[in-house]
């Protein structure tokens, strides 16, 4: 009997940003020490995946993360040139983590999205949070810190903001264009996420083309809609920890994503440029 085929996706935020939400509920009890870190091993996690059913084929294995990681970025004051940027970007993704999941066992292919920049100004930091604690409290602010409102609001001092954006888009294409051949031999698509921005390209695949969908995420990050589009059982990280898991003595900071988008508008019109590999 052929083994099943599939092809799997990896969000590497996601599943961090999970990853970090189910370590602190280990340490609560007991399971983790102070300065124990987990971190996923994702040999063990491919080899667990192919041994489902009468065994599965993971073909083609595609692994999306923004870069240069956060650590990378962390000491930026300023906004590099474009070749400085693609300096960044070609270094950690040739180097340690990044670098070992593209060689054997692993053999994923890294899809790098560029991280983004915003220039953030103070005065409207402290504006916007200002408005929210008064929001939530009537109208009034009972707070005991005690702060120069008129020198914050009208302070020039601005800082470099680096966030990741674009992740999810390039994961969801890739994965239309992998499940949406209905005459390939693709069997399954597996999403190591549980994001719910990729309901509508996983329902895509499921519904209209045809193909089988299985998650792998944490319990709690996974959307309620996401699950619903799954017909095959959903591994959920939580249950299988100490089986695809290892407890690392230092943080992972090689692997760790940036911040999330800016919600603010000041955000999205102050980054006027953006830098890109």
């Amino acid at each position: 009997m052929a083994k099943e085929k599939a092809v799997l996706f990896v969000d590497n935020s996601n599943i961090f940003k999970g990853r970090q939400a189910f370590s602190k509920q280990l340490y609560k009890q007991g399971k983790l020490r102070k300065g124990e870190y987990l971190r996923v091993r994702w040999d063990k996690l491919l080899h667990h995946l192919e041994q489902q059913d009468a065994g599965i084929d993971i073909y083609a294995r595609h692994f999306f993360a923004s870069l240069p990681p956060a650590a990378d970025v962390s000491q930026l004051k300023h906004r590099p040139t474009e070749e400085e940027w693609a300096d960044l970007v070609k270094r950690s993704a040739q180097s340690g983590f990044y670098k070992a999941i593209q060689d054997p066992p692993h053999n994923f292919t890294l899809h790098a999205v560029p991280l983004r920049f915003a220039d953030i100004y103070c005065s409207n930091k402290i504006k916007q949070a200002y408005k929210n604690c008064s929001d939530a409290q009537g109208g009034h602010v009972n707070c005991k810190l005690v702060i120069d409102a008129d020198e914050c609001y009208n302070c020039k001092h601005k800082f470099l903001f680096k966030y990741e954006k674009g992740v999810d888009v390039s994961l969801a294409v890739q994965l239309v264009l992998f499940g949406g051949l209905k005459g390939s031999n693709l069997d399954r698509i597996i999403l190591v996420a549980g994001d719910g921005d990729y309901l509508e390209a996983l329902r895509y695949v499921r519904r209209d083309v045809g193909k089988d969908v299985q998650i792998v995420t944490w319990r709690r990050a996974l959307s309620r809609e996401l699950a619903k589009i799954a017909n095959k059982p959903i591994l959920f990280l939580d249950d299988y920890w100490q089986k695809l898991c290892e407890k690392k003595a230092t943080p992972p900071l090689d692997e760790s994503p940036a911040d999330i988008e800016p919600e603010s508008e000041e955000a999205d019109q102050e980054e006027e440029t953006k830098v890109s590999a």
